[in-house]
């Protein structure tokens, strides 16, 4: 009982942590893509036609409420266990050296985007779609809001990996929080439902990471491009659509 009061407490600051960062961000490249740049970025929209209309985005609105009050738990659970020494999360930078603190955020770069790649493979399973995914895929034209709008339980799933990865091995928690800054950014990304990168972008060293058309491409095919971060694994399984880089390329040709 005092366990979960302690976790409770904690949650409301959590909670409104989340809103004015998550909330902001995904308010801010909704008004700057879709309204006020609207008409300057109309040939970079990549599917040509737009079918995100208010009841959709209220709706995304309303399941992200819920992500972030998913969130403020998990946040305030993992925070409470660390007080109680169970996992290895620290904020002393003289506890590790440099190098390891440095490489906190790459690693947990690369086992975000592993976890999130099977666990999505999971979610789209025809046993577990139906009660859990098909509320993100809900949305076929996405908008940045789209970015939080999923089932609670799938929120808990995707953000599960820092219970095993936190009780095996030292996580600088200042590394954390610079991935949670980026991790948001590259999902509003993915979900913006406008390619902003450069025509360049899959030809040189940086084509390994995803672009927006990657992941548009998930949610108007449906079965295809499950990674979020890099390529990688959507390569090896051979579950990245053929066209994908065709399609980039003829969203960066329009006129």
């Amino acid at each position: 009982m005092e366990a979960m009061k302690a976790i409770l407490s904690n949650m409301p600051k959590r909670f409104v942590s989340a809103i004015m960062l998550n909330g902001l961000m995904m308010t801010l490249a909704y008004f700057f893509v879709w309204k006020l740049l609207k008409t300057r970025l109309r040939n970079k929209r990549i599917q040509l036609n737009e079918r995100a209309d208010f009841k959709q985005i209220k709706s995304e609105f309303k399941n992200a409420i819920f992500i972030f009050q998913n969130g403020a738990f998990l946040s305030s659970l993992v925070l409470y266990l660390n007080s109680l020494g169970y996992n290895k999360i620290y904020n002393n930078f003289a506890d590790y050296n440099v190098f390891w603190a440095i490489a906190n955020f790459f690693i947990i770069w690369v086992i975000d985007d592993a976890w999130f790649y099977w666990m999505h493979r999971l979610l789209h399973h025809k046993s577990i779609y139906g009660y859990v995914h098909v509320v993100h895929h809900r949305s076929i034209d996405v908008t940045p809001f789209s970015s939080m709008s999923f089932h609670v339980v799938e929120g808990f799933l995707l953000s599960s990996w820092i219970f095993p990865v936190s009780f095996m091995m030292p996580l600088y928690a200042p590394a954390l929080g610079v991935f949670k800054i980026w991790g948001l950014l590259n999902n509003i990304k993915a979900h913006l439902g406008y390619e902003l990168y450069p025509a360049s972008f899959n030809e040189g060293w940086l084509r390994f990471l995803t672009s927006s058309t990657h992941h548009n491409m998930h949610h108007s095919k449906f079965k295809g491009n499950y990674g979020l971060h890099f390529r990688f694994w959507d390569k090896i399984c051979g579950t990245e659509f053929r066209d994908y880089e065709l399609t980039f390329d003829q969203v960066q040709e329009r006129k």
